[in-house]
């Protein structure tokens, strides 16, 4: 069995031999942010975790969930770590086709990764959005005033219900950015599968297909996953913060040493 310094030496090699890196996160890469547990509120609909039909035919259910606006204040307030930031580090050297997320707390693009290079498969906490018109809300200042009653849930101007931009039990998968995930993940060279299980479809598909297509495939995480046995390089004892930030620095002196 190799080493773990055998292992990141080869994932550096990966790295420096790809043109089109594929990210994939899941919520193991935000442990070392602290963010809240959402699932442990009691009024958790704003986070997506109360089914879709609830909060779309229940008054009672809506108003509670926008009283967690300390919850989104919670999320504003969480840093990148330093996992966060090798990945960002990753689009400077140009070598990032994309990140997916599983996440949805928008710490990829706090830690400077760009939001266009960020597919985020289950929304965001970050964004509300109506449920009529579509219009899309930036999250805190809404959110505020619709826990404090000085909005009406109804607070999007063609007179629609506000959601947070997640999908909730019951609502259908973001069908445009799983198509755009397809597609970035069938194109990349190389496939990082960072801190999740993959018990989520469509989103675990999306590793098949990178290798499907030829990727090599690198797997970080604290425990296994459902391809652990189709992975180039697995690292499944460490967590991604502890792991990914050296083999960036790895990398970054590898370039300096040869520029």
């Amino acid at each position: 069995m190799p080493t773990k310094e055998e292992l990141i030496q080869r994932t550096v090699e990966l790295i420096l031999m790809a043109q089109r890196i594929v990210v994939f996160t899941g919520a193991g890469i935000s442990a070392d942010s602290k963010m809240p547990d959402i699932r442990s509120l009691s009024a958790p609909t704003a986070t997506g975790t109360v089914e879709f039909p609830k909060f779309k035919g229940d008054p009672t259910t809506r108003r509670k969930s926008w009283q967690t606006w300390n919850m989104f204040r919670m999320i504003e307030m969480a840093d990148p770590n330093p996992a966060h930031y090798a990945i960002a580090e990753l689009y400077n050297m140009g070598k990032l086709d994309c990140v997916i997320t599983q996440n949805v707390d928008g710490l990829h693009q706090k830690a400077g990764v760009p939001d266009e290079k960020v597919i985020e498969l289950h929304g965001s906490l970050r964004r509300l959005k109506c449920l009529s018109c579509g219009k899309i809300y930036e999250m805190m200042d809404i959110a505020r005033k619709l826990g404090d009653g000085e909005l009406s849930e109804s607070a999007c101007e063609c007179g629609g219900l506000l959601k947070s931009a997640t999908v909730a039990f019951g609502e259908s998968p973001l069908a445009d950015e799983i198509e755009q995930a397809k597609v970035h993940s069938q194109n990349c060279d190389l496939f990082m599968l960072l801190g999740s299980s993959l018990m989520v479809y469509p989103a675990a598909d999306m590793p098949i297909h990178a290798i499907e297509s030829g990727a090599k495939l690198v797997i970080i995480n604290m425990g296994p996953a459902s391809l652990d046995e189709k992975a180039d390089v697995l690292f499944n004892t460490s967590t991604v913060g502890q792991t990914l930030p050296r083999i960036i620095e790895r990398v970054k002196s590898k370039i300096a040493a040869e520029s």
